[in-house]
């Protein structure tokens, strides 16, 4: 497994029904491509969310977040230090 950071911006503040909304989809998509979800912060204005996970690689990450319908700014390795 790899570690990927996705960062995700939205016009206005998300409501806690979106964000819940999104939490369910990317659950059901991560699991069915092996993917784990290790944190989400949230900016204070809630604009801002960034999501780090566990992936096998980039593509199934990608193809993950892509099914849960999540549209993002930037999906990028990481490395944990």
């Amino acid at each position: 497994m790899a570690l990927f950071v996705m960062e995700k911006t939205f016009p206005e503040p998300a409501s806690d029904e979106l964000v819940e909304k999104m939490r369910n989809a990317a659950e059901v998509c991560f699991e069915i491509n092996g993917m784990q979800r290790k944190v989400t912060y949230a900016s204070a204005d809630r604009l801002r969310f960034v999501c780090v996970m566990d992936a096998p690689d980039l593509a199934t990450a990608r193809r993950a977040l892509e099914s849960a319908g999540m549209v993002y700014e930037r999906l990028w390795p990481a490395t944990s230090f």
